[in-house]
């Protein structure tokens, strides 16, 4: 049996939590692709949020699975 099935589902804090840290990690990891495939400043503050918002969303919905999947891809890439 999994791990997952004994622990408990995160609570409104936790999942603040996980947002505020995935939010500012999509910001910063988008930064290097934006700043040379799009020109407008607007552009690429429009992109930083929305790849803020799926990372945020990912942290808070899957939580040490999203971190640990993606430590791993950004190790072999």
């Amino acid at each position: 049996m999994e791990l997952r099935n004994f622990v408990e589902p995160p609570d409104r804090l936790e999942k603040g939590i996980r947002f505020g840290c995935g939010f500012p990690f999509g910001c910063v990891a988008g930064v290097g692709v934006l700043l040379s495939s799009l020109s407008s400043g607007r552009e690429i503050a429009a992109w930083l949020v929305v790849a803020g918002l799926i990372c945020g969303y990912a942290a808070m919905q899957w939580g040490d699975w999203f971190w640990e999947h993606l430590r791993r891809w950004w190790w072999w890439t």
